[in-house]
C-alpha cells in the first residue's frame, strides 16, 4: 500500500526582507508559507463532520501561513551597545491548525470527535539585548 509520509509538505516558501534607515535603526519581515501536512491517519471530511476511511494519511491541514514584522533601534555608548526590538508575530492572525486531537470515535457510524489545536494568534514581543 502506497501512501504520504506524515511530512509530506510539497510547496513551502519563506521570504525575508530588512530596510535600515539610519545606522542604528532597521526594520524587518518575513513571510512563511506551506503547503498543509497530511493528517496521520485514516480519515476522511464529509461536510464539517471526520470520520474513518480505508486511506492512509489522505486528509490534509489547510495551508500554513504567517507574516512577522520586527524593529531595531541600536543605541551606541563608548564601550558597549544597547538595541531594543519590537516584534508583531502572526500580523494578519492567519489561524494556522495542528494535528487533530481526537476525543472519540462512534464506532457504528465511523464518525470521529475531534478539535484542531491552533498555533499562536497575534502576538507583540518586545527584547533588550546588551554588547560590551
Amino acid at each position: 500500500m502506497n501512501f504520504v509520509s506524515h511530512f509530506d509538505q510539497p510547496h513551502t516558501l519563506n521570504t525575508y526582507g530588512s530596510y535600515r534607515f539610519t545606522s542604528t535603526f532597521n526594520v524587518s519581515g518575513q513571510w512563511r508559507y506551506g503547503s498543509g501536512f497530511p493528517v496521520p491517519g485514516f480519515f476522511r471530511t464529509q461536510g464539517a463532520d471526520l470520520f474513518l476511511t480505508g486511506e492512509r494519511n489522505s486528509l490534509r491541514l489547510p495551508a500554513y501561513s504567517r507574516v512577522d514584522l520586527r524593529a531595531n533601534k541600536a543605541f551606541l555608548f563608548e564601550k558597549w551597545k544597547l538595541t531594543l526590538s519590537a516584534e508583531l508575530l502572526n500580523v494578519t492572525n492567519h489561524k494556522n491548525l495542528r494535528i487533530p486531537i481526537i476525543d472519540g470515535i462512534d464506532s457504528t457510524t465511523g464518525r470521529v470527535f475531534h478539535h484542531f489545536g491552533t498555533t499562536m494568534p497575534v502576538l507583540p514581543a518586545i527584547g533588550v539585548a546588551i554588547e560590551f
